[in-house]
């Protein structure tokens, strides 16, 4: 028998990545210029402005959303009734028996997203850092296009294993075992 996933872990990656952040921005904030280059074109070329203010306000923004996603989706997915949630064989994931199990799966797994969506945002925010502190404004684009496919690796890697630990034909093929439920 598997054990139930632990929130442990990326919990306090995630953790860890929002002080980063947090250090991240008070390094900067006193470097950056009053309007900063937030958008950049293929070829790292600023093509997108904001002020001082608007950039904190969408970094705050930032955090937020990767917090909901990675810690607010699995605690809608538990208080929203069965019928609402799309899952592959939600009948037999979703039964009382198996629901908590299934439900701890989803926090785990979706907490390793949001640590795995705030790394790569927070990247991001250091080429961008970097690219204000520079004259002319450029945005190293070999970095940032790295970054993007690792983090499209990851989010392909973390889709496939989701949708793949629900599928009926898992089942069906023996290869889990109903009594397993989401134990892993």
């Amino acid at each position: 028998m598997e054990a139930t996933p632990s929130l442990r872990l990326p919990s306090s990656i995630f953790g860890a990545l929002i002080v980063y952040g947090a250090l991240q921005g008070y390094h900067y904030a006193a470097r950056l210029p009053d309007i900063l280059a937030t958008h950049f074109g293929g070829r790292g070329q600023p093509n997108g402005w904001q002020t001082h203010s608007a950039f904190w306000a969408t970094e705050t923004f930032v955090i937020a959303l990767a917090t909901a996603i990675g810690f607010g989706v699995p605690a809608i997915l538990n208080a929203i009734p069965v019928s609402l949630i799309n899952v592959p064989n939600k009948e037999h994931w979703l039964a009382p028996e198996r629901r908590e199990n299934t439900i701890t799966y989803f926090r785990a797994t979706f907490a390793w997203f949001g640590c795995g969506l705030l790394a790569f945002l927070l990247f991001v925010n250091e080429l961008v850092f970097r690219a204000n502190l520079t004259t002319p404004h450029q945005l190293n684009t070999t970095a940032f296009v790295a970054a993007l496919f690792v983090f499209l690796g990851f989010t392909a890697i973390w889709t496939v294993r989701l949708i793949s630990r629900f599928s009926k034909e898992e089942i069906r093929q023996g290869r889990r075992s109903p009594a397993d439920g989401l134990k892993k």
